[in-house]
């Protein structure tokens, strides 16, 4: 039963979250607590009599929402405790939000923000769980799947020092003048339609030429060109580590070179980017792995997987649409795997192909299939028939959108 607002004792959920690592997940924003109280204020003394039906209803609306990994519990009279699996942060606390609208509309007819009472579980120890209430304002603005300047992902991020580090130009060892833009991109989950992870989209521009150099192109640069690339985009990424503040934690996907994770200095940047608190890295930071194909030794992708996953939240790896492509990633305990359909998204018709081959070789191979670089959300339902997990538009570069101002 609740002991105070931000404190519920956890004798009876403690074997409940042990299940599911429930401090870990905790740290993950991935346990909420939703509360019917505004429906036991209005309804005042039929409560006793009708709060059985409200509580199976909670349960109905809980198993629509809910994946097997993910468990709800009841604690107290009022208050049910959701630990998802399948998806935290932002993500998580919009699908336990989703679900108390639910609740309320059936019961009440409508879900002012007033009765909308929800907390995020910090912390937990045998004793009891520690929370912080949410700002369901917050909240729902944090749904939007759009890239915007009002967003609550970019709260407390300076824009100069996100200027200072987009674009980004430099000349390698070899000469190669480069330039790199960033744009920021929601990973939507397609399941529920809510922003699960951030994630930032190098775009890479050979300046001799003035052309963007294409992603599968990218492979044929040096150690050292790509490296210097990674290093970038770990800068400009750092800013939107999902440290403690008011609002939703969203986790956030960098893209790195395979090569540059291979050396002990390029994992040694995941850590370096997180300055002062590395613990940002382990909770918050997912690594998508390129340059990952049907040559690369499956024992060495295993090892290095095995390193990053001690550093970071989880690992993704981008793969091809070559036959047997995938063929490495099997065994290799990924926490998704991704498809990039930029280069194909002139095409209509190659482009559905592609998600549903993709979807069809990915099967089984990680938690979650993602293709990102789709030209609109009108390719989601095509990419959620494939199989695909999550999804993501190709969002502008910060340059393209300063320069269509």
């Amino acid at each position: 039963m609740p002991t105070s607002p931000n404190r519920i004792a956890a004798a009876d959920v403690a074997a409940v979250l042990e299940r599911v690592s429930g401090a870990e997940l905790a740290a993950q924003g991935g346990i909420n607590i939703i509360s019917v109280e505004a429906i036991r204020d209005k309804i005042g003394e039929r409560w006793a009599r009708s709060r059985s039906g409200v509580w199976a209803y909670v349960q109905r609306r809980m198993g629509e929402h809910l994946q097997g990994g993910d468990i709800f519990h009841r604690v107290g009279d009022t208050d049910f405790l959701i630990a998802m699996t399948s998806e935290q942060g932002a993500a998580a606390q919009a699908i336990a939000m989703k679900i108390l609208e639910e609740v309320l509309v059936h019961f009440l007819g409508e879900a002012n923000p007033g009765d909308m009472r929800i907390r995020t579980v910090t912390s937990v120890n045998p004793e009891e769980l520690v929370c912080e209430p949410l700002d369901p304002r917050i909240v729902a603005v944090a749904r939007r799947k759009v890239d915007a300047p009002d967003s609550p992902h970019r709260h407390g991020v300076s824009a100069a020092d996100e200027q200072r580090r987009n674009p980004v130009s430099f000349v390698t060892a070899s000469g190669l003048r480069l330039r790199v833009d960033f744009a920021l991109e929601h990973l939507i989950s397609l399941r529920h339609q809510v922003t699960a992870a951030l994630r930032v989209e190098p775009t890479v521009t050979d300046l001799s030429t003035g052309r963007p150099i294409a992603s599968r192109f990218l492979g044929r640069l040096s150690d050292a060109e790509l490296a210097q690339i990674d290093q970038a985009t770990m800068d400009y990424g750092a800013l939107f580590l999902p440290v403690e503040r008011d609002g939703p934690r969203t986790p956030l996907i960098l893209l790195a070179s395979f090569r540059t994770m291979m050396a002990r200095k390029g994992r040694g940047m995941l850590i370096a980017a997180a300055s002062q608190a590395p613990e940002l890295v382990r909770t918050g930071l997912l690594v998508e792995l390129a340059d990952v194909d049907s040559g690369t030794p499956p024992g060495r992708l295993v090892e290095i997987v095995g390193l990053l996953r001690t550093l970071t939240r989880g690992i993704f790896v981008r793969g091809g649409l070559a036959r047997d492509a995938l063929e490495p990633l099997r065994g290799s305990r990924l926490s998704g795997v991704t498809l990039d359909a930029g280069d194909l998204a002139s095409d209509p018709s190659r482009l559905a192909s592609a998600l549903l081959d993709f979807g069809r070789q990915a099967k089984g191979l990680a938690p979650a299939i993602a293709v990102q670089g789709l030209p609109s959300e009108d390719y989601f339902a095509v990419a959620e028939v494939a199989g695909m997990s999550h999804a993501a538009v190709r969002g502008k570069t910060a340059s393209a959108a300063r320069s269509a101002a």
